[in-house]
């Protein structure tokens, strides 16, 4: 029986991609701009390690986006580890309340 060829692309994404570094913490600079290390990919293949320049109010933008965006019933890995524990403040400041024992 005749099976479809194997296509090594298949799972792979097209296009660029930008990634956050985890190794590298966010930093500001002489200048007081916000560097975001980012790794650079073009369908699946790294490219470069570079940054992403914000000004401090593009960086509190995104910070109260990606705040807003675990809060409002996205199932990331945070909320589901804290469930109800964890309250968003702020920008980028997040309480969570110690429980007893986390539930795994």
């Amino acid at each position: 029986m005749p099976t479809e060829p194997k296509n090594h692309r298949q799972g792979i994404p097209q296009g660029w991609r930008m990634d956050p570094i985890s190794s590298r913490k966010a930093y500001r600079d002489d200048e007081g701009n916000i560097r975001v290390p980012i790794w650079l990919t073009k369908n699946g293949r790294h490219v470069a390690d570079t940054e992403m320049v914000l000004l401090p109010s593009e960086a509190a933008l995104l910070a109260e986006g990606l705040t807003n965006a675990m809060r409002d019933g996205s199932r990331s890995m945070l909320g589901e580890l804290f469930r109800e524990s964890a309250t968003a403040l702020a920008p980028g400041v997040v309480y969570v309340q110690k429980p007893e024992q986390y539930p795994f």
